[in-house]
């Protein structure tokens, strides 16, 4: 039982925090690729390309953000409604800088994706959704890497603020520290992922999505690395968003977001080999192992607890302690408002949204059918 423990242990501590440090380690000797955007004379065209259902309410916000970005080259708006139903076709039908894609019935993102690149005629696509606004320099920040043949998308930063004041965004402990990893990730040789919110790649290198995809954020950038290209991460694109004030609706998102994980993953087991996949150690340390941890936790529980061990005993004193003050986090609004507290609970809700994931995947209950977040 006490090699068990210690193995469960060294597992989470490698996951989140050995594998940090290593690949900032490593990508201390390398830098991102540096492009002299004085030099680019002529701007490749872009098209955004943006899936909505019921977005009405903040489309006119949205089209209003773009038209105000600063971009040298020509830029064009494709807007797919995907069965919406509250005046979204209305809104864009009024608006002569859009292209309109009106699908009376709702079929899901993947192929709203599918029937707005139909209609996009860009030499970059720049993905997005239709709820976050986008910081003026974004496109010129993307677009800049696609003069480097060996760059196969290049993903922007979702910043969460409170609405209303930009400068006031507040992403959050887990937000930096994905931030962290993926810049540290970008310079050693390439991201697994992008930013659904905000996201680029050529035109030529876009593979039509399946009906049923979860993840468009994944398998786009992930059909490039396939060819051996690189997904960047820039800081300096950015998407502002606002966090969803009902917890049970970020809960849903976030398992929805890992089950669709666990539907990539399995469309695309070239990943899992060495040979095949140029980033196997990253992935596998930032994404598979990540969703394995929940179960590396119980292990290490239950482990201690049957260990004859007086050490490994006072360990699982501990970790009754730790789920205690998450158990108090969520019970009490007082207790939540302590930052230790806090943050054993996020850290708890997201591995247990990586187990909920997986039963929602194995189940077949998660679906492309749009829902409000």
């Amino acid at each position: 039982m006490s090699t068990l423990f210690w193995l469960s242990v060294i597992f989470c501590v490698y996951t989140y925090a050995v594998y940090p440090v290593l690949i900032y380690l490593l990508s201390r000797r390398r830098a991102m690729p540096q492009v002299d955007t004085a030099q680019i004379t002529d701007w490749p065209s872009v098209s955004i390309v943006i899936a909505a259902h019921n977005e009405a309410e903040n489309l006119q916000r949205k089209l209003d953000n773009l038209a105000a970005l600063d971009y040298p080259g020509s830029v064009e708006t494709v807007v797919v409604s995907d069965g919406s139903t509250d005046g979204t076709v209305a809104l864009l039908a009024a608006r002569d800088d859009v292209l309109l894609v009106d699908c009376a019935q709702a079929r899901g993102k993947p192929s709203a994706l599918n029937a707005g690149m139909q209609r996009a005629t860009g030499e970059i696509i720049v993905f997005m959704d239709a709820r976050q606004t986008i910081e003026q320099g974004s496109l010129q920040a993307l677009v800049k890497y696609f003069s480097l043949p060996e760059v196969g998308a290049v993903s922007g930063e979702l910043v969460m603020t409170d609405g209303e004041n930009h400068e006031a965004a507040n992403i959050g402990l887990y937000w930096r520290y994905e931030k962290f990893i993926r810049a540290c990730e970008s310079r050693y040789f390439s991201t697994a992922g992008a930013t659904g919110a905000l996201y680029a790649i050529r035109r030529t290198d876009f593979v039509p999505h399946r009906p049923e995809t979860l993840l468009d954020d994944f398998e786009t950038p992930v059909a490039t690395l396939r060819k051996g290209k690189r997904t960047l991460f820039e800081p300096a694109a950015v998407a502002y968003d606002r966090p969803s004030d009902n917890v049970a609706d970020e809960f849903r998102r976030k398992s929805r977001t890992l089950a669709g994980n666990y539907q990539s993953f399995m469309w695309n087991l070239w990943l899992f080999n060495p040979r095949r996949n140029r980033i196997w150690w990253q992935f596998l340390s930032h994404k598979v192992f990540r969703l394995l941890v929940p179960y590396a936790m119980v292990l290490a529980l239950f482990s201690s607890a049957l260990a004859d061990n007086q050490l490994i005993k006072g360990f699982f004193f501990a970790q009754l302690l730790f789920y205690a003050a998450a158990v108090a986090a969520f019970t009490s609004e007082r207790v939540a408002q302590n930052k230790l507290a806090n943050f054993i609970k996020v850290f708890l809700q997201m591995n247990y949204a990586a187990v909920h994931g997986l039963v929602r995947y194995l189940t077949g209950k998660s679906s492309v059918r749009w829902k409000k977040t």
